[in-house]
């Protein structure tokens, strides 16, 4: 049994459509289907029925689909150990937006340099997904923001850096004070500027609210709203801004990892990167 039919047919139940499982795999909705067509030849089985727009799991599905993320699991483990053995292969690294612009760069130089042989894709998306990514399988570290909770035991977080949370501001001071734009609240990164926001402001004034820091960082440049964010480096790429510190507030970006690849000499590649 291919496991990347059983990728393709859990991407399928996850999305929702195989059009949109298609567009997460990289591949065509119909080499979709076909794989899924395949799976169910060998099972003897149907494994999907369509409920409107919408494919879902058929009884005997749900019925095999834990054994079959527990074979996606096993199968990640052991890449996960020949890649540590040697730098060849292929890397899946997820990142935050800000981190993808601060240090793929940076990642994709060293490694052409010490992992020639390393192929690296770059996955972009938010801590919270990039987290569940890694749980699926779908990538193999991820750059985001500390998780506020208590990571099990097969994780561990390196931290990278410290960014402090301030307030950022148009250079040319407005001549009446401007709303916020808020950095999404449902963010972990953002949660923690909302905090140290309504600390100091008890009932701030918000123009919109979302999950996009550099359109924060360009609409306070245009005078549009002020923001509190954390100070990432390609924030100097905006022209014309100030940002003001908090005491006591930051947020914390680092590398998760797989506890078994946390020794790997792969992961010493990918640290000595950043």
């Amino acid at each position: 049994m291919d496991t990347r039919f059983l990728t393709s047919l859990i991407a399928t139940i996850e999305e929702g459509s195989l059009a949109a499982a298609a567009r997460r795999e990289g591949i065509t909705a119909s080499a979709i289907s076909q794989r899924i067509a395949a799976l169910e030849a060998d099972v003897g089985v149907a494994l999907l029925c369509r409920a409107g727009r919408v494919m879902q799991p058929t009884a005997e599905c749900r019925r095999l689909l834990p054994r079959m993320r527990d074979m996606l699991r096993a199968e990640a483990e052991l890449r996960g150990e020949l890649r540590g053995a040697a730098l060849t292969g292929r890397l899946r690294l997820g990142a935050v937006s800000t981190a993808m612009g601060d240090y793929a760069g940076a990642i994709l130089r060293h490694l052409r340099a010490a992992a020639p042989e390393v192929a690296l894709q770059l996955v972009p998306g938010t801590s919270e997904g990039l987290y569940a990514a890694m749980e699926q399988g779908q990538v193999d570290a991820a750059l985001l923001i500390e998780p506020p909770f208590l990571l099990p035991k097969s994780y561990v977080f390196t931290e990278i850096a410290r960014q402090p949370i301030g307030l950022l501001q148009a250079e040319k001071a407005a001549e009446e004070p401007l709303p916020y734009l808020i950095y999404s609240r449902d963010a972990w990164g953002g949660a923690r500027c909302w905090h140290a926001l309504t600390q100091r402001v008890e009932a701030p004034e918000i123009l919109a609210e979302l999950d996009a820091l550099e359109l924060i960082a360009q609409m306070v440049a245009e005078g549009t709203a002020q923001a509190v964010v954390p100070l990432w480096e390609g924030v100097g790429r905006y022209g014309g801004l100030r940002f003001t510190p908090f005491d006591d507030a930051e947020r914390r970006l680092g590398v998760l990892l797989h506890q078994r690849d946390a020794d790997s000499a792969l992961t010493r590649v990918l640290l000595a990167a950043l």
